[in-house]
């Protein structure tokens, strides 16, 4: 887990003096979309930064009442209705309020610092207040001004905010904006499909920083997309070399799913600034706008770029046969109160967050704030999120990040409701138990995932495989042949039974195995700092083998972009917000200085899509096809899987872990084919052995048999 200290940037949000008579809304509002129809149709609805206005508010007149003990009597609103709905002929607002004493809605002009009309809503059923209007608003900014009411003393408290279910915003996570996301839709979207998964151990992940797959001028990307959504997907690009990069690379080296770290709407740094003059970077673990795309990856953080340019993204990665994962933070926002960047405790006062018996927020996740995901409408937003990504973008999974923070009952209502829409939808999360506030047995940790169709990420075979991730200098099986918790436990992972500590899980479905993800020191990073003292050559061979480790286990594996050719990030081991040009971008050099590495892993993910032994999904399937193969030396482990596991057209496959530095042999009688060894990985045969298997140090050897 990462510290991700959270620090919001200036707020974006205008206060506005109310007015006690409304003016003539339907003659304003007339006269409002009518000067807004030459942008709109030119822009698909403009949408300014309100960045340089911030100084029009003063924030310290907001104020929240004090914490209330009656959450769980509060309503709970089950329509699919709120936020804003605009047709032709109306616009309607529904916002989820039910403390308010009032809600006035305020209308800006794109852009300017004052409301240009506001109109009372109405307080409506369960919690709810609406307004309707006769009029069509494409392209007006909106805000919800609130007032609370102490129950206790009778004193009101009024705020400002933008509507929580915002799917389109002013650049800077501005205010709310009324808007036709049919416009943003690119050609033939209705054709784009999700891509098929029969099963979870059928993909091959592929984690990625949007921003660092192409901000660096070696990825061949043109200046103008590099860092951005269409930079991604730029066909044909190269490095210096003419290797492919890009979209084209992950095509080349097989991968099923690119996992996209957080691109929900986040506060952090200025998405106006061009990629020649970043001043800042995150990874984004802090949401603000959770149906609203980042906008700092768009070519115009003005309009409905982020939204089409996000699609395009989606659609041509489907096009290559490739799914997108998007990772999402439910379990903390980016800031709480009246601070910037707030949004759900200046509609619900503190509804949306765990507390502690002292009444200060449960910071469990360490961001300083733990979403109340328990709690009826929190569940609710967090399903209705996930349902409108799927909808309205097509990705094909999710992320949870910190998913142990989670309940169970919320994870499992979004599993279901997804899988509704797309049986082929991926869920998997961070399943560390970190919760202090609620009993375990009710939270969605690596405990609790077994039986659910959900994963977990194991750190019980990245801990095995290079060491222990607080310790950068430890080593691991890859470093030294030992093994931290025995042969049995490394077996269990191996067999896609268990997470870390003989945590048990049902199904290899319900794993993710890896050893290196954006998280701590990356794979290369850590082989070198835990053995500053052996050869280049060694830690290369020490690489390949953990990866081996990874592409053969029975599970869901998972690759950290950039590992595939010994990425490095100078040793950083928290790079969240690090913008050393030397630290987060991929240097897309290191795949030609590293090309037989990067072959090496496309080779091994080739003989995992090819041969299904490799990605059985039941534990009985494992437990009968699966046998251990002793050797006579402990820093040797062997397998066999047998009897055409899982149907697969090799009837016998023997896997060879050898963290030694001596070459080992393994007796078995008959005629082995190779297909990996140290030099090679892949489905070709290598060399052909007879009644043994040599493995060279510090190596990995797959051989196979069609007969007995």
């Amino acid at each position: 887990m990462r510290p991700k200290i959270m620090y919001a940037k200036q707020g974006r949000y205008l206060n506005c003096l109310r007015s006690n008579l409304l003016l003539p809304l339907l003659v304003m509002l007339t006269a409002m979309t009518a000067d807004m129809t030459e942008k709109t149709s030119a822009q698909e609805g403009a949408i300014t930064s309100l960045g340089t206005l911030d100084t029009a508010i003063d924030h310290d007149t907001e104020t929240l009442p004090p914490r209330r003990p009656d959450f769980d009597q509060l309503p709970v609103y089950g329509g699919d209705d709120l936020g804003v709905a605009c047709t032709s002929q109306a616009t309607t607002f529904k916002l989820w309020a039910p403390t308010a004493k009032s809600v006035t809605l305020q209308l800006f002009r794109a852009g300017e610092p004052a409301s240009h009309d506001q109109l009372e809503m109405q307080k409506a059923e369960a919690g709810t207040w609406n307004a309707h209007i006769e009029n069509n608003l494409l392209g007006i900014e909106y805000l919800y001004q609130i007032e609370h009411q102490n129950i206790d003393t009778g004193e009101t408290h009024t705020v400002l905010v933008a509507d929580p279910y915002t799917r389109v915003c002013a650049a800077n996570s501005g205010r709310s904006v009324i808007a036709d996301l049919g416009r943003s839709d690119p050609a033939d979207w209705d054709a784009d499909n999700f891509v098929t998964l029969r099963n979870n151990t059928d993909a091959v992940l592929y984690e990625v920083h949007l921003r660092d797959f192409t901000i660096d001028s070696s990825s061949g990307v043109s200046n103008n997309k590099r860092g951005k959504y269409l930079g991604a997907v730029q066909p044909r690009t190269v490095n210096a070399e003419g290797l492919t990069t890009g979209i084209d690379h992950l095509s080349e080296l097989g991968v099923t799913h690119v996992h996209l770290l957080p691109i929900q709407d986040y506060p952090f740094g200025d998405e106006t600034q061009s990629v020649e003059n970043y001043d800042w970077y995150d990874w984004g673990y802090g949401t603000t706008f959770f149906q609203t795309p980042e906008g700092s990856y768009a070519s115009n953080p003005h309009d409905l770029s982020r939204q089409k340019e996000l699609k395009q993204l989606v659609q041509a990665f489907h096009n290559r046969k490739m799914g997108v994962i998007l990772d999402v933070v439910f379990n903390h926002t980016a800031a709480t109160g009246i601070n910037h960047g707030s949004i759900f405790d200046r509609v619900a006062p503190y509804y949306f967050y765990r507390f502690n018996e002292d009444g200060s927020y449960c910071g469990s996740s360490g961001c300083g704030n733990d979403l109340a995901t328990e709690r009826p409408m929190v569940r609710k937003f967090i399903v209705d999120t996930i349902r409108f990504w799927i909808n309205e973008y097509h990705v094909d999974g999710f992320r949870f990040d910190l998913m142990g923070l989670i309940d169970r009952k919320t994870m499992n209502e979004i599993y279901q409701e997804a899988k509704r829409i797309n049986p082929s939808v991926l869920i998997y999360g961070e399943g560390w138990t970190m919760e202090r506030n609620l009993p375990a047995e009710q939270m969605m940790t690596q405990a609790n995932v077994s039986g659910t169709n959900i994963a977990a990420f194991n750190d019980g075979i990245r801990d095995t495989v290079k060491g222990p991730v607080w310790d950068p200098e430890a080593p691991g099986f890859v470093q030294t042949g030992t093994l931290r918790n025995g042969a049995n436990e490394f077996i269990g992972n191996l067999k896609g039974q268990i997470t870390a500590d003989g945590i048990p899980v049902k199904t290899p479905n319900e794993t993710v195995q890896y050893v290196s993800a954006h998280d701590d020191h990356c794979l290369w990073d850590k082989i070198l700092l835990s053995t500053p003292e052996l050869s280049r050559d060694e830690h290369k061979r020490m690489d390949r083998l953990a990866i081996g480790i990874v592409l053969t286990s029975q599970g869901i594996p998972f690759l950290h972009a950039g590992d595939e050719f010994l990425r490095s990030k100078n040793g950083v081991k928290n790079s969240y917000n690090s913008n050393d040009p030397d630290v987060n971008p991929i240097k897309w050099s290191l795949k030609t200085e590293n090309l037989s590495t990067y072959q090496y892993y496309r080779g091994l993910i080739e003989l995992r899509k090819k041969h299904p032994a490799f990605r059985m999904t039941t534990k009985q399937d494992v437990d009968r096809h699966f046998q251990r193969l002793l050797t006579d030396q402990p820093t040797v482990h062997a397998y066999r899987l047998g009897d055409a596991a899982n149907l697969d057209t090799w009837r016998e496959i023997v896997v060879v872990f050898n963290g030694s530095r001596n070459t080992s042999y393994l007796a078995l009688p008959g005629t082995w084919k190779v297909v990996v060894n140290d030099e090679k990985a892949g489905t070709e045969t290598i060399e052909t052995q007879i009644d043994r298997i040599k493995t060279e140090p510090l190596s990995i050897t797959v051989a196979y048999r069609s007969t007995p």
